[in-house]
């Protein structure tokens, strides 16, 4: 079963206290995460065995948007939500299937494909995936500073200038956060989010 749990990595990187408590409580989040993932699947109106895995990254997008929230100049009311994807079509096809119907915070999602040197500061959500560490760079450079909720399965991609590092390890969705880049970026993520990552990382201003 595809579900979320505890990272087993033991990456480098000084982490949250919030995330210390959340290791040292052991396994009972691999379970709360389990749940989470269950509702993400039966959502997708599919049993586990035929949930791909675009599909299942599609759906954590989705959710992922849900626990963010935006300053009202970045994302004024009455404004749909924009959730771009770089570079994976599987991804795009299976998000804007997975948003049909489905709203965040009241709010419509438009799904936009893009490209590196595209207009990615007007994304409210960017999946970053199948780039090489120098466009990566570039992209990451690019967003700096502005309200976009960056998400990759870019190696660390937390401990690189992203805010959400997405990963498949063992059967099991993970993600871990970079909440102080979030939160320079005017980004506010919720409790919630952060008790099911797996790492929450608090980097200083320039530290990537």
């Amino acid at each position: 079963m595809i579900y979320f749990g505890r990272n087993s990595l033991g990456m480098a990187g000084t982490e949250s206290a919030l995330a210390r408590r959340r290791r040292a409580a052991g396994g009972r989040w691999s379970c709360v995460g389990g749940a989470i993932a269950g509702l993400l699947l039966s959502a997708t109106g599919a049993r586990a065995q035929e949930v791909t895995e675009p599909s299942l990254k599609a759906a954590v997008l989705f959710n992922v948007a849900r626990f963010a929230e935006w300053r009202p100049e970045a994302l004024p009311a009455g404004m749909p939500l924009t959730a771009c994807v770089l570079n994976d079509a599987p991804v795009t096809d299976a998000l804007e299937r997975y948003v049909k119907g489905r709203q965040v915070s009241g709010r419509g999602v438009n799904v936009i494909r893009v490209t590196a040197d595209g207009p990615l500061r007007s994304c409210h959500v960017l999946y970053i995936s199948g780039i090489t560490a120098a466009q990566l760079a570039v992209v990451v450079k690019a967003v700096a500073g502005a309200p976009v909720l960056t998400i990759s399965d870019f190696d660390a991609f937390a401990r690189k200038g992203g805010v959400v590092h997405m990963y498949v390890e063992n059967g099991k969705i993970n993600f871990n956060v970079d909440l102080g880049l979030a939160r320079r970026s005017g980004l506010q993520l919720s409790s919630r989010m952060l008790t099911l990552a797996a790492h929450v990382y608090e980097t200083a201003a320039g530290a990537q």
